[in-house]
């Protein structure tokens, strides 16, 4: 009699709906599941070779200030970074760095880092120049660092440089990967890289560190007035640098050991060779507790210092405080949600207190008569 209960049971038209209605949700769960989970996917992005530097790239990045303290352990996947106006404040974009390309080295420089056959793993792509030195009781001119963006890898290979007239070049022992190519998330990898540059009875230049990275992220970096799609990467250089000099112009031999402790937080895109963002940690050697932050070419504040056949516009741009109109009428400020921040009629040359305005990007409509004219600005 259980039995035939139970048969009728599961039988009926109630267990066939359940049934249905059950499979309905699993359907609709493993729907929303699997295309959120594509979804995800999708909006990752990839690094490969052709998104880093290479011969003949001329890089431009652009000095960044922090106006607040930020969590730079921040991160993790589908993530959102915000550095508006109120947490960065542009500053000077350099003279551009060029990625000098290897084929004017010596014959003994293309043999260590130009050389496909013989030594593929150390077969470069380019060079970064690094500052020189003119002075007694040495000179160095002619100093790059040579780097490889192939095979695999993104990776700094050697230096080459010209001490006191002597051409001179070094290998690293093991390269200093920077980043393993393809670059994804999540990832991570590392590097031990020790390097000996000697000139005999004059100089020697020696390293020996560690590298770690891991790309600990992924997701939008809202950054000025601009969003980028990119992957978050942090990186950890220790170690120690050693510089030592012995001339008949000294009176005895220098010998330093500098400790490295470098930590390096990098935003990447594919849109630019350099990171849209950089933040860098130096806690060892003479720099120790200094915060470096750079950008890639993004800020552009000749775009926002607008104005226009009327004559109309608004300094200055950016501005802190307060904001001079050129041109009377009926003024209106709005934020770039297109919510009305201020309005009321001003004069030429009349000043606006904005201290109060929220960092960002915002509209300034002028009105007269049957005329309007609209221009922007940048609250800091």
């Amino acid at each position: 009699m259980i039995s035939k209960i139970r048969i009728d049971y599961l039988a009926s038209p109630l267990a066939r709906h359940c049934r249905a209605a059950i499979l309905s949700d699993m359907k609709h769960i493993f729907f929303l599941l699997t295309s959120f989970s594509l979804a995800s996917m999708q909006a990752q992005i990839t690094i490969n070779s052709n998104h880093l530097p290479t011969d003949g790239d001329v890089l431009y990045a652009r000095a960044a200030t922090l106006l607040t303290d930020v969590n730079l352990e921040d991160s993790g996947p589908n993530h959102t970074w915000n550095f508006g106006f109120d947490v960065l404040e542009a500053g000077a974009l350099n003279d551009g760095t060029e990625c000098v390309g290897l084929d004017d080295l010596s014959l003994v420089d293309q043999i260590i880092f130009n050389n496909p056959f013989f030594n593929p793993d150390y077969d470069s792509d380019f060079g970064i120049g690094t500052a020189g030195f003119e002075g007694l009781p040495i000179t160095i001119e002619n100093a790059y660092q040579v780097y490889k963006n192939s095979g695999g890898v993104y990776a700094i290979t050697g230096f080459v440089a010209t001490v006191s007239g002597i051409p001179l070049a070094s290998q690293y022992n093991d390269r200093d990967i920077i980043y393993d190519i393809p670059l994804t998330y999540p990832g991570s990898g590392n590097s031990h890289s020790v390097l000996a540059l000697e000139v005999p009875t004059l100089a020697y230049y020696g390293t020996d560190q560690y590298r770690d990275y891991v790309v600990d992220g992924w997701g939008t970096i809202n950054i000025y007035d601009q969003s980028f799609d990119v992957l978050r990467v942090k990186s950890h250089v220790t170690g120690f640098d050693t510089v030592s000099l012995t001339t008949d112009f000294l009176p005895f031999p220098i010998a330093l050991q500098l400790p490295k402790d470098i930590t390096t937080y990098q935003w990447i895109s594919t849109e630019y060779k350099v990171p849209i963002l950089e933040i860098i940690s130096d806690a060892g050697g003479l720099g120790g507790g200094q915060l470096q932050v750079q950008t890639a070419d993004i800020y552009q504040p000749t775009a926002i210092m607008e104005s226009n056949s009327t004559g109309f516009s608004v300094f200055p741009n950016p501005t802190e405080q307060t904001l001079n109109v050129t041109q009377d009428g009926f003024i209106e400020i709005f934020n770039m949600q297109g919510q009305r921040v201020w309005s009321g009629n001003m004069t030429a040359n009349q000043s606006l207190d904005v201290s109060s305005f929220n960092a960002g990007v915002y509209t300034i409509t002028a009105r007269q008569e049957e005329s309007q004219t609209t221009v922007r600005f940048v609250k800091k």
